[in-house]
């Protein structure tokens, strides 16, 4: 029997670079693309997509990302964002399932929503808030879940992949070495695992940063939580 493997991970913070990472394994069957975007549920899905009371069919979800799945792999393999305020539903609807809990450094995330989806800084800085809050929620309450940063993937992808391993042993054939083709602040490249953030965070104007900052500072405890600083804490001390 297969089990599910929901990947929860917040948009433009290193889930496609997971997915495919976790895609390497011969026991993982992924959807063609997030789950989200396929043809036959892209109108329901995307309809309010970040609205938890949202309700969405579950079961009519379940059955179309069924046809695309090879079923005769251990592993099946579930990326859209939206997916992580939804734990709920998705532990009601696909057993037996394990999630992989993902963050980034929020100020390398807002710069990715501000670039990609032509957002301000306040909103882009409130909904990385959000999403650090959501998924210290589900670091916290769900029981088969293994928690990661995107900064902890990059800096070791070796790591990464034997506690992904010894999280769900099928995964014990995954490729830290592999190059891939995704979509970045550099463009679309094939290449190894790399840690952009740096150069992501120097991309953010001086505006951009004091607005971030006005709003991370309230949200303290959430950074801390995820062992991330405040870049104002890093000015001072310097």
């Amino acid at each position: 029997m297969s089990s599910y493997l929901f990947l929860l991970c917040p948009p433009y913070s290193g889930s496609t670079l997971l997915w495919k990472l976790l895609s390497t394994s011969t026991n993982v069957a992924s959807l063609p693309s997030e789950g989200q975007f396929l043809p036959e549920l892209k109108d329901i899905m995307r309809d309010s997509p970040w609205k938890a009371e949202t309700a969405l069919p579950w079961p009519e979800i379940k059955k179309v990302w069924e046809t695309y799945w090879d079923q005769s792999k251990p592993v099946l393999l579930e990326k859209s964002p939206p997916n992580m305020i939804r734990t709920r539903d998705i532990q009601q609807h696909f057993q037996p399932v394990r999630f992989v809990v993902m963050v980034r450094n929020p100020y390398a995330q807002a710069e990715g929503l501000m670039r990609h989806n032509n957002w301000t800084a306040t909103r882009a800085a409130n909904f990385s808030m959000m999403c650090l809050r959501v998924q210290l929620a589900n670091a916290r309450e769900l029981d088969d879940a293994l928690v990661m940063t995107y900064e902890s993937l990059v800096e070791d992808p070796a790591q990464a992949c034997t506690r992904l391993a010894g999280f769900l042993p099928e995964l014990s054939d995954i490729d830290p070495t592999a190059s891939f083709e995704i979509h970045s602040i550099d463009g679309t490249l094939n290449r190894p695992i790399t840690n952009l953030n740096d150069k992501k965070i120097a991309a953010l104007g001086t505006a951009d940063l004091a607005t971030m900052n006005g709003i991370f500072s309230q949200h303290r405890a959430t950074i801390e939580a995820w062992r991330y600083d405040l870049m104002v804490d890093q000015a001072t001390q310097g």
